[in-house]
């Protein structure tokens, strides 16, 4: 009887076993699709080529290689290959361990910089919102890229309006006769507070509007008041505290790194008067990124649009008036070539 039961007990643990271990695998598999097939939605029905793409036949292969995962979270390496296949170089999936995005963008080497650049790069300081005055009247903005993972409205006006009263701060307190914003380091991230943080120089206009691959206008991008709308829709705002002053002249200092945010901002400024753009290229991301929301607290920077000026003429990146390569020097940025032109622009609109 003992061994009669032993054997019955034994095999009833290896028969939960088994089931419990096929719960958990149709689980993380049904993770896995659902997870999938929203994805799948939101790429059928917002991505800008999306015309472009056999989904019948995309959709079951890509599933079919994600669910092969050991684990939902393993599952995510599938991304990569889902958006080179689709094209998606400048869509990126977010998680709260990392992201995930296309492997088809051009590299950048460290050959491609100069050694300051790499060096400012490497300490981080370049990633620093930073206004302050240089020499006795030079208004300097370093706008660099801002991944905000937080995009509340409350949220984002905060983040706006104190990097909008440094610049008025600065204006107030000092005589300045020219601008100079600083792009090298802005990789992108969110346009509307950029934007927005630089109403004074910008003023009650049409900063860039969005097309459709047709060459339909999606959405008009406009500042009203300190407030960014994207149609009718407020993204930003902040508490006007001065004229905006849309006669003082701006510099603005490109890269081989300004992409994405960084690009629409040069492009924001691309119409305006007593304006010139000085250093290199930009990256070429001057399309159109919203952040949809996914399962399992998952967040997809989804290409929607390409990115045009008021006149509605795109450019695949911004070439600079003057162009300036390697001559980099923010230990001293008087010394910097970048800078020492667009002082000599200044001087010649006085």
């Amino acid at each position: 009887m003992k061994t009669i039961y032993k054997i019955i007990l034994i095999s009833f643990l290896f028969t939960t076993i088994k089931m419990q271990s096929q719960n958990k695998f149709h689980t993380t598999n049904d993770s896995i699709t659902f997870f999938y097939n929203d994805l799948f939605e939101k790429l059928e029905t917002k991505y800008l080529k999306r015309e472009e793409v056999n989904w019948n036949s995309i959709k079951p292969f890509i599933i079919k290689n994600a669910t092969k995962s050991e684990s939902f979270e393993k599952s995510l390496n599938t991304i990569p290959k889902l958006l080179d296949t689709i094209g998606c170089n400048h869509c990126e999936l977010f998680t709260d361990k990392g992201s995930y995005k296309s492997t088809l963008n051009k590299a950048l080497y460290a050959d491609d910089f100069s050694k300051e650049f790499i060096s400012k790069l490497q300490d981080n300081s370049g990633y620093n919102f930073e206004v302050k005055l240089i020499e006795k009247n030079i208004g300097y903005i370093n706008m660099p890229g801002m991944l905000l993972i937080n995009i509340s409205q409350d949220s984002l006006n905060l983040k706006t309006q104190k990097m909008y009263d440094k610049v008025i701060h600065l204006k107030e307190k000092e005589n300045i006769k020219g601008w100079i914003i600083d792009l090298r380091f802005n990789i992108g991230g969110n346009a509307y507070v950029m934007l927005t943080a630089l109403y004074d120089l910008l003023g009650d206009n049409i900063v860039y509007n969005s097309m459709d691959v047709h060459g339909n206008n999606i959405s008009s991008n406009r500042l009203e008041n300190g407030t960014f709308y994207s149609n009718n829709s407020v993204k930003t705002r902040i508490k006007v505290l001065s004229k905006p002053n849309l006669k003082i002249p701006v510099a603005l200092i490109t890269g081989k790194m300004t992409g994405s945010a960084g690009e629409d901002i040069a492009i924001a400024f691309k119409n305006r008067k007593n304006a010139i753009f000085i250093g290199e290229s930009t990256y070429g991301f001057l399309t159109g990124n919203d952040m949809f929301e996914l399962p399992f607290n998952k967040r997809i920077a989804l290409t929607i649009s390409y990115i045009v000026d008021q006149k509605n003429k795109y450019r695949e990146y911004i070439t600079p008036d003057i162009e300036i390569s390697k001559k980099d020097n923010f230990k001293d940025l008087t010394k910097d070539e970048n800078i020492i032109r667009a002082f000599e622009f200044f001087d010649k609109k006085e």
